[in-house]
């Protein structure tokens, strides 16, 4: 949003598919925190842990997502960095 509004820009040799595959790898650590939390502050166990199998399969799609994103973004060897008007 600072960007479009015009108040920062993107760094240098970077672009937008960048940032969400940045984004999107965020994902990660955010429902790892959730995971860790939940082992932290356990109140009563579910049988089987349903939860639990949901944080890390999460974790895994993020991560999964964010390589396919980024590994179409990212320039490949020898190839110049792509510059998008933003």
């Amino acid at each position: 949003l600072v960007c479009i509004l015009g108040f920062a820009r993107l760094p240098a040799n970077s672009n937008w598919r960048q940032m969400l595959g940045t984004a999107l790898a965020c994902g990660i650590g955010f429902t790892m925190s959730l995971f860790i939390a939940g082992l932290a502050f356990q109140s009563s166990a579910t049988p089987l842990q349903v939860d639990r199998l949901g944080i890390l399969v999460g974790s895994v799609l993020a991560a999964v997502v964010a390589w396919g994103v980024l590994h179409l973004a990212l320039p490949k060897k020898g190839q110049e960095p792509e510059e998008e008007e933003g």
